[in-house]
């Protein structure tokens, strides 16, 4: 059944929670003299960087921008902690051909200067960022973007996300989500096809599909 595996990365594979709290709160500062409280954090996660800085109120985007990249940056350099279980489930997908993609708000330059994500994107044959689409998350774009990267239709595909705006990026594509529960904060909007208490639970959900007569991820 499922042709396409994608994966958000923050709060999903990698948590950067505190680090982009922090990042925020210092892009913010000179404007609000104080830092960030967790709830104003909050609104702006999951957008792409621009649009998070407008969420937040910056009057001069541009300079916010500029300093919450110096310090995300200098965080990514000295290493962001993988979620446990991540890595040994994109090495068992690797070892059955799984066709693995990202989506991800962030933007080239992110992605490029975190060296932890590095060491993950050998899984991975597809990688959407905030530059390849027009539109962003929630809308349903970046997911299907990467479907047609893949040559895939939208019954093949699972999404595995942490947001609300990952939920509905994926609903509004007509693919699969499932829950990184281990990332996520409480939200009742979500409505996940599939909760995910830790990363091998996915292996679980693709098992029982092979066994209930569905097609196992293939590399084909």
């Amino acid at each position: 059944m499922y042709e396409l595996i994608i994966f958000d990365i923050d709060g999903t594979m990698i948590d950067t929670a505190e680090v982009v709290k922090k990042s925020y709160s210092y892009g913010m500062y000179e404007e609000l003299g104080r830092d960030l409280t967790d709830e104003e954090v909050a609104r702006a996660f999951g957008v792409p960087t621009l649009q998070a800085m407008e969420i937040l109120g910056s009057k001069d985007i541009e300079k916010s921008s500029r300093r919450y990249f110096e310090s995300l940056f200098r965080y990514y350099r000295e290493g962001v902690p993988v979620f446990d279980g991540i890595e040994e489930l994109l090495r068992e997908l690797d070892k059955r051909g799984a066709r693995c993609g990202i989506v991800t708000s962030r933007n080239r330059e992110e992605v490029a200067n975190d060296t932890t994500l590095g060491k993950l994107m050998k899984y991975f044959r597809y990688v959407v960022t905030a530059e390849d689409t027009e539109k962003h998350k929630p809308e349903a774009e970046p997911v299907l973007k990467i479907m047609e990267m893949a040559g895939t239709g939208p019954d093949g595909v699972i999404y595995i996300g942490d947001t609300y705006f990952d939920f509905m990026c994926a609903k509004n594509a007509g693919v699969e989500f499932a829950l990184a529960s281990w990332g996520a904060r409480e939200d009742g909007r979500i409505k996940p096809d599939h909760v995910l208490k830790k990363p091998a639970d996915l292996l679980d959900i693709l098992d029982r599909d092979r066994t209930q007569g569905g097609k196992s991820v293939s590399g084909t």
